[in-house]
């Protein structure tokens, strides 16, 4: 809507389309705008017209020149509410009617054609530019948005990775005293055949077990008790210590001792 001169004037513009001359109350043209009330009710009028014609509403684009600035002033009370969920924009004429080679000098109404060549395609236009900033603006917060997510999900990640590389550190210690605590009590001469250095690399230890070679074989009873805390260990600890030896390399040099040779066996079988 264009307000001069306390003149009142309508178009709509669709994008792909040509702007449309709006009727104010019947009249088609410039229609005598004396009071603010009068605005108002002008708006009413289209807004009412076009809500019904084209359902929901329409975003209001209104420009007034210098002539008219008092005008709107006393229609605000009454405009502000009508204003409320819905896109709208209210700007200078002065302003616009630059940037479409008007001179300042030239105070009368325009043409009602030379409007609608000039000065509503470039009120498109510019609010295009302005929804596509817009967009972008939103875009840019998603993005930085996204971003803060994402470094966050990654140092916790970190975090956990670490979690998890001081667990596994910590099993790997543990998995290495089982060996060295079991091994010999399934396995005859098992030091002699798997030297400390050798195992500490198969156990991802960076220190060397310091071992006699030969190892000295352990006692009968030393050989029982082992043994008999080996049977009570968890099912799923002692076949990881028998994978262990399963996967060594010297696996066919290593003789199981004969009260154990069963329960290994049933461990290499459940194992795979």
């Amino acid at each position: 809507m264009l307000l001069l001169e306390k003149h009142l004037a309508a178009w709509l513009v669709l994008p792909g389309d040509g702007p449309r001359e709006q009727p104010i109350e019947g009249t088609l043209g410039w229609l005598p705008c004396p009071s603010g009330g009068a605005l108002v009710q002008g708006l009413d009028d289209v807004s009412n017209r076009l809500r019904h014609e084209r359902g929901g509403h329409i975003t209001l684009e209104l420009c007034y020149d210098a002539a008219s600035d008092k005008l709107l002033t006393d229609s605000l009370t009454a405009l502000a509410p009508r204003l409320v969920g819905r896109d709208w924009q209210i700007q200078r004429w002065e302003r616009l009617a630059a940037r479409c080679g008007r001179l300042s000098e030239e105070t009368a109404r325009p043409p009602r054609d030379w409007i609608a060549q000039k000065v509503l395609p470039l009120l498109l236009a510019q609010g295009d530019a302005q929804a596509r900033q817009q967009m972008q603006a939103a875009a840019q917060r998603e993005h930085a948005s996204l971003t803060e997510s994402l470094q966050a999900e990654r140092a916790a990640l970190q975090r956990q990775n670490e979690d998890l590389r001081m667990q596994n550190a910590a099993m790997r210690q543990v998995d290495s005293e089982l060996l060295v605590m079991y091994l010999p009590a399934l396995f005859a001469r098992f030091f002699n055949e798997v030297g400390g250095h050798d195992l500490a690399l198969l156990c991802g230890r960076v220190e060397p077990y310091v071992l006699p070679n030969p190892y000295p074989e352990p006692t009968p009873e030393t050989l029982h008790c082992q043994q008999r805390k080996f049977r009570a260990l968890p099912r799923e600890v002692q076949r990881q210590v028998v994978g262990f030896a399963a996967r060594l390399p010297q696996r066919r040099k290593l003789k199981e001792r004969p009260e154990m040779c069963l329960l290994i066996q049933q461990l290499e079988s459940e194992g795979g």
